[in-house]
């Protein structure tokens, strides 16, 4: 096929399936496995050049490895160091021997080839776990702090895995004597890497910005990458390690942050290029006529990466829920395990067969991945009644239950010690309220006991009976649920009201879509993040037209004072009790109206008027002549000529207009 032709067609499929996966909420990664899968040789045929094909692909996995090691920082590392290094490395190596002597043992297959299939199945998806995770907005919550830490020590443990590759080609195959020079070698990689780091790139990179050209700081970056990644594989190693070599050198200059702001917005493209390569190394035909090898292959995988995920989080102390959720999430077969199933194809240590086997297994586990993930919380839920006797002590060092005050009561309950929850317990600590804290992450409740904070601190899962009741659930006044784990916060509202039916529960949401569903559940006030930043945006305007402080103060006050009464247990002042947050906040809109002459408000005070209760219109400000009266007086009477500024749906200006106020000029304009 011609070339620009092949280009057009592989252009509109892209597009195609990119949009139905985005209808139907499938990553763009399996997306483009796919896409690989329909253009390449073995369907479409759009591509059909198998060298060109594996060119493709050593680019693309060259300019993503670069990426990748340009956004990687050993500060992140060292702060995360127990979950990077101790969990990282037990489920690396765990997953390794459990893969190694499962095939060994039940397959027949070599030992050397046993491992490298542990090789390849210990590594999971940084790009779509961390996809996922952002989507959720749990990048910063425990599970996903956890999993960061994890999938950092996997991208590392490929450096040794790729060097490790050719010693397990077969018994005999490396001498003895060439071991030490192979050490050697990547001593001198390695030392060759902090001699560039610190000294010869950071020179060559100021001399390049100095001439204040952008092309050639762009070119210069590229050219680094390449060079390095040639340089490795002239000394043996393989490009992909260069490239990511070569990020790790220019990310740790002071020019990272321009080289990345460069590099990084080309990088969907660079991982849409390889994995499109990967697919089309797939015969699509494999997985027809042999299902039965792949399903199994694929079980195995799901089988091994969930226990060792699972168990790796909790020997690092994690409650059962951040566990399983762990274990789910890691169970697919990682971007760089194709990059290790390669060199293994070219070592001769995998066979075209089992490599086809693998790709289409590898390819399937990443498409389950958010169904993985989406079944932590059902299975969690499983878990607890299943084995309640077995997890219900989640304590990190058997301190929580000594520790607990028994004689708290009337206290606050807040589930989440981020930001908010610390501002909370602050608050609390002031007024004098006593306070109980449960939190997941075991390093934040060991920091607060030796930091000796006023209130409880237990350790735990709070969607746990057990836990809310260490907390003191049955004796507190007040439940404050502020979490970044959006997916267990339902089920937290359901057990606490449950478990006391009194308490009055506040609960932080990210969307006012949320709010409904966790009223219902028994929440008496919900907090959304949507609603907060448009009331916080809608005062910058404000500011910006030079509207004085204590009016935005005012103006503020008062949207926040009615928008919230949706937000709150029993109130039905929006469109009655069973409306849709979401579409009652789209249809928000500030207008005005003049009070024309002969008008029934006219005489009227704004009490008597009552727009908000008789049409759910709140009445912001009145202009009268040049004076603007922002949060008027509900006693002030109106006169003819006044301009009311309404907050209200389109439906209530109307009824304002039409019955209230009478004729005049509606001018809205959106929130």
């Amino acid at each position: 096929m011609d070339v620009i032709l092949a280009v057009v067609c592989l252009g509109i499929l892209t597009i195609l399936l990119l949009f139905f996966g985005q209808r139907f909420k499938i990553p763009s990664i399996v997306c483009f496995l796919v896409i690989g899968m329909l253009a390449g040789p073995y369907a479409l045929s759009i591509v059909s050049d198998q060298s060109t094909i594996e060119t493709i692909g050593e680019i693309g996995v060259i300019l993503l490895l670069f990426t990748i090691g340009l956004e990687f920082s050993f500060e992140r590392l060292f702060k995360a160091w127990r979950v990077v290094v101790l969990g990282g490395a037990m489920q690396v190596c765990t997953t390794v021997i459990a893969a190694a002597v499962f095939m060994h043992f039940f397959t027949g297959i070599r030992i050397q080839e046993a491992i490298f299939f542990g090789f390849l199945v210990s590594l999971s998806s940084t790009a779509i776990v961390m996809k996922i995770l952002q989507d959720r907005g749990e990048v910063e919550s425990v599970q996903g702090r956890t999993l960061l830490g994890i999938l950092i020590f996997q991208d590392l443990a490929v450096i040794p895995m790729i060097l490790l590759t050719p010693f397990l080609m077969g018994s005999g195959s490396i001498s003895t004597a060439s071991i030490p020079f192979e050490v050697i070698k990547v001593i001198a990689i390695l030392a060759i890497l902090i001699i560039s780091a610190h000294w010869v790139v950071p020179w060559v990179m100021y001399r390049v910005a100095q001439q204040k050209n952008r092309e050639l700081f762009i070119f210069t970056v590229a050219g680094i990458c390449f060079a390095v990644a040639w340089l490795t594989n002239a000394a043996g190693l393989s490009y992909s390690l260069g490239a990511f070599m070569a990020g790790l050198i220019i990310g740790e200059s002071e020019f990272s942050i321009d080289a990345a702001s460069t590099i990084i917005p080309f990088r969907d493209i660079f991982a849409a290029i390889f994995f499109i390569s990967i697919g089309m190394l797939l015969d699509t035909s494999v997985i027809l006529s042999q299902y039965t090898i792949v399903f199994s292959l694929i079980a195995i995988i799901l089988v091994i990466k969930i226990l060792t995920g699972s168990v790796t989080s909790a020997l690092l102390g994690m409650p059962a829920r951040v566990s399983v959720y762990v274990g789910l999430a890691l169970a697919q077969i990682g971007e760089f395990s194709f990059v290790l199933a390669k060199s293994g194809l070219e070592e001769n240590l995998i066979g075209s067969g089992p490599y086809q086997f693998f790709l289409a297994a590898a390819i399937i586990t990443m498409a389950l991945t958010p169904f993985t993930m989406n079944a932590a919380a059902p299975a969690t839920n499983l878990l607890y009644r299943l084995f309640p006797t077995r997890i219900k002590k989640p304590d990190d060092d058997g301190k929580s239950r000594k520790d607990a005050n028994p004689q708290l009561r009337d206290h606050i309950v807040i589930v989440g010690y981020g930001m908010t929850g610390k501002s909370v317990a602050r608050a609390a600590e002031i007024l004098g309220i006593p306070y109980a804290i449960v939190e997941m992450d075991p390093d934040v409740t060991k920091r607060e006991r030796e930091a000796g904070s006023g209130g409880t601190i237990v350790f735990g899962d709070a969607a746990q009976r057990e836990i809310l009741e260490h907390a003191g659930i049955a004796q507190a006044r007040a439940l404050v649920v502020v979490i970044s784990e959006q997916t267990s916060v339902p089920a937290i509202v359901h057990l606490a009201r449950e478990m006391a039916p009194k308490i009055h529960i506040v609960v932080r949401t990210r969307h006012v879509g949320d709010a409904r569903h966790l009223l219902d559940l028994g929440a008496d006030e919900v907090i959304p993040e949507e609603f907060e930043t448009s009331v916080r945006i809608f005062s910058c305007i404000l500011a910006k037209y030079g509207l004085p402080k204590d009016d935005i103060r005012a103006l503020t006050g008062l949207v926040r004072k009615n928008g919230y009464r949706i937000f709150r247990k029993g109130d039905t002042a929006l469109a009655g009790e069973a409306a849709d947050p979401e579409k009652l906040f789209g249809d928000l809109r500030i207008s005005q109206v003049t009070v024309p002459e002969g008008s029934p408000a006219a005489g009227r005070t704004l009490r008597e008027l009552d727009t908000w209760n008789r049409h759910s219109v709140a009445i912001l400000a009145v202009r009268r002549g040049k004076e603007t009266l922002t949060a008027p007086s509900p006693d002030l009477v109106v006169s003819p000529g006044d301009v009311l500024l309404l907050y209200g749906s389109k439906t209530g200006f109307e009824a304002v207009t039409g019955s209230t106020v009478g004729r005049g000029s509606p001018s809205p304009s959106p929130v």
